[in-house]
């Protein structure tokens, strides 16, 4: 493959993949298993390419700034606003697979296994660089490396099955964990093996998380809330270990606060069929993640001098003694968990049993939900955040926007003919 995005001499990828499969269950030391239909091992080995998204990031690129006089002329001025990079590159996902497909009985059980580790390497970043030589400060490299292990299992059955009702449901969990390998490489590297990322925006101005060597991605790092005064001040943890005003503290008081990406999923769907009625009940979750509710940081502070909107829940007690008016910071106590589980989609529908002769083949009406309900103990509108921002992907995972529109729920009713 070869992308114009790209330096000259690197243009071209080449990403090669191998695959092996072993059907267990032809063997001659299988041939008396009657029940086993089916029973293979794969294992796999590929290098995958990613390509960055904006042209000519290769090319240095110049805007007008501002003017100046010029022989009594007024001229618009040039300056540098990205470095010309001709060791640009692919980022390339180097995975090795191993996995198990299954099924008994059948046909009326089965799934899969698979079990998967994913190294991202020459991982783009823009990098700090001297002026001079260079004529802008950063630079977009390919100079980090990223580390992904994960299991997905996938179990399909069809528990009942009769002349008159049916069932057939299908359950899927995966897990992932991430760590950063390298930050840097001997061209282009950093001054330590983090940085921050993440942004609260107006009025607090602060990062949000930290990405750091050995530790996964969307990490969430601030000061951790442990009481409040009766002023009504927050009492934090610092380096040391003792409870202090969260002003009288700074950048080396900060910890880990928790993850916004999930360390588990799971959807289980569920389809039904009696006489000429059909059901289908879809869910899912996600488990083992924290997220940042902006609006409770916001928006949950009774300071007179905030001359904001707030929530009811402004004026509860915090820690059960009084309300908050400090100035609002991003502290723990706005980091919640996020763990949620949801009835997807819900529909039910009627089949009419039509003459063959009749002009209407088929006939089917049905009325179907989506966004039915969300159990969670999350206290903003969604739990279910998005994993990427424009600005930061998923480095500031969790992060739930103050302003976002709530989730909708949607009613359907419809009718299906066919001729």
């Amino acid at each position: 493959e070869g992308p114009s995005q790209f330096a000259k001499d690197h243009k071209w990828g080449n990403f090669p993949g191998i695959s092996l499969g072993w059907r267990i269950n032809r063997e001659n030391f299988m041939k008396n298993v009657n029940w086993m239909d089916n029973l293979k091992l794969r294992v796999g080995y590929g290098v995958t390419g990613i390509n960055v998204a904006d042209p000519y990031t290769s090319l240095s690129s110049l805007n007008y700034n501002g003017a100046f006089l010029y022989n009594g002329t007024w001229v618009k001025a040039l300056e540098t606003i990205r470095n010309n990079n001709a060791d640009l590159r692919w980022e390339k996902k180097h995975e090795f697979n191993v996995g198990l497909d299954w099924d008994v009985l059948g046909g009326r059980l089965g799934g899969t296994v698979d079990y998967y580790i994913r190294r991202t390497k020459d991982a783009l970043w823009d990098y700090e660089v001297p002026v001079p030589p260079y004529m802008y400060p950063t630079m977009l490299a390919n100079a980090s490396e990223m580390e992904n292990k994960g299991l997905e299992i996938l179990i399909r059955a069809t528990p009942i099955q009769t002349e008159k009702f049916t069932w057939n449901t299908n359950v899927s969990y995966s897990t992932n964990s991430n760590k950063v390998v390298a930050l840097s490489s001997e061209k282009f590297s950093m001054d330590q093996d983090y940085f921050y990322t993440g942004y609260t925006g107006e009025p607090i101005q602060t990062t949000t998380h930290i990405v750091q060597v050995g530790k996964p991605i969307g990490t969430f790092y601030g000061l951790k809330s442990v009481d409040i005064t009766d002023d009504g001040l927050w009492l934090v943890e610092n380096k040391k270990g003792e409870h202090v005003l969260a002003e009288e503290t700074d950048a080396t008081d900060w910890q880990v606060l928790g993850n916004g990406i999930p360390k588990h999923y799971l959807n289980w769907n569920n389809t039904f069929n009696f006489f000429n009625f059909d059901l289908s009940i879809n869910m899912r979750g996600a488990f083992g993640f924290q997220i940042l509710n902006y609006q409770r940081m916001y928006y949950e502070n009774a300071k007179p001098e905030i001359q904001y909107n707030r929530l009811n829940s402004a004026f509860d007690k915090v820690y059960g003694k009084t309300q908050l008016k400090d100035d609002q910071r991003y502290v723990s106590y706005y980091v919640e968990d996020g763990d949620y589980w949801k009835i997807d989609n819900v529909t039910l529908g009627y089949t009419f049993k039509l003459s063959k002769q009749h002009i209407i083949k088929n006939l089917r009406i049905y009325a179907s939900v989506l966004n039915l309900a969300t159990i969670t103990g999350y206290k903003g509108m969604d739990p279910e955040v998005p994993l990427s921002s424009n600005t930061y992907g998923l480095l500031d995972a969790g992060t739930d926007n103050r302003d976002k529109y709530p989730t909708n729920r949607t009613y359907t009713f419809g009718v299906n003919l066919t001729f």
